[in-house]
């Protein structure tokens, strides 16, 4: 088990939360069995850090040359990713989270950033994690703290241990090219991408790609992932279909919103949105 962690406990669940990195699910058990891909040891970071729990992404997913403009104004991000020319997934899930509360199975977590050290833009993040005997609720309040307008992408990057089968609510695909920015249009799914709003293996299949959301509850195995409706994408990854594991991310904008027009949304000063998320299981498992 990683060091330092929450450990919240109701009925049949248990969900471990580690203030420290980025106040992630670094584990979830029903049963005593995972349902997230746990972190079993920090080691296991250096080969990708997203790819445990549930990180926060903001910005979320990649922007072309870590740069975007914004009211007429420039900003960067850096370049964590070289190999194509991005800025990936933001800085959020690096920093220490402050523990507000804490009880037998809820907590809550703050991120305070004024100095701009994980965005360009002063904002301020609460968590809370609750815990019920039907499953882990999540709450992230995402405030604008600065005197402008800030624009934003939030998004989850929530790693199942791999199902038998899943399903997503999905319509469109955000097309991408070589290096994995979107061209600019959203085109049909394809035969195996149809599968996925329906019913479809994830062992042995390769998954990887961007999709317009058409609803906000998807099928992981014998588990059920809810998300708000403020969450219009769905992001799907598996790494080849051979590494255990189903990223299933819900994601507010697109991949590279910040470059888009209509793909990110803004934040007024001292305005506030909220995100909700639920990992329960299936009625009929």
């Amino acid at each position: 088990m990683v060091n330092d962690t929450i450990i919240l406990k109701q009925g049949e669940w248990q969900a471990n939360i580690c203030p420290r990195l980025g106040g992630n699910i670094v584990g979830l058990t029903f049963r005593g069995e995972n349902v997230l891909n746990p972190l079993e040891n920090e080691e296991l970071l250096k080969s990708d850090p997203c790819l445990f729990g549930a990180p926060v992404l903001m910005p979320s997913n990649r922007t072309y040359e870590g740069r975007f403009t914004f009211e007429g104004r420039e900003y960067t991000l850096p370049l964590n990713e070289k190999q194509n020319n991005c800025h990936i997934h933001g800085l959020v899930m690096f920093n220490r989270f402050e523990t507000i509360s804490c009880d037998e199975n809820s907590a809550v977590l703050r991120f305070s950033d004024r100095e701009n050290i994980s965005y360009p833009f002063p904002f301020e993040l609460k968590v809370k994690y609750s815990l019920t005997d039907d499953g882990l609720y999540s709450a992230y309040e995402l405030k604008n703290i600065g005197q402008g307008n800030m624009p934003f992408t939030f998004g989850l990057h929530t790693t199942f241990s791999e199902p038998d089968s899943f399903s997503c609510p999905i319509s469109l695909c955000q097309e991408k090219d070589a290096h994995h920015i979107p061209t600019g249009r959203y085109i049909p799914l394809n035969e195996q991408e149809q599968r996925y709003a329906l019913a479809s293996p994830s062992r042995g299949v390769v998954i990887s790609g961007y999709y317009l959301a058409d609803g906000n509850i998807a099928h992981i195995g014998e588990y059920e992932y809810r998300v708000s409706d403020n969450f219009d994408h769905w992001i799907l990854f598996n790494r080849r279909g051979e590494c255990g594991f189903l990223c299933v991310e819900p994601q507010s904008g697109g991949v590279n919103g910040l470059n888009i027009p209509d793909g990110h949304k803004v934040l007024a000063p001292n305005e506030t949105i909220c995100f909700e998320t639920f990992i329960c299981r299936a009625c009929d498992a």
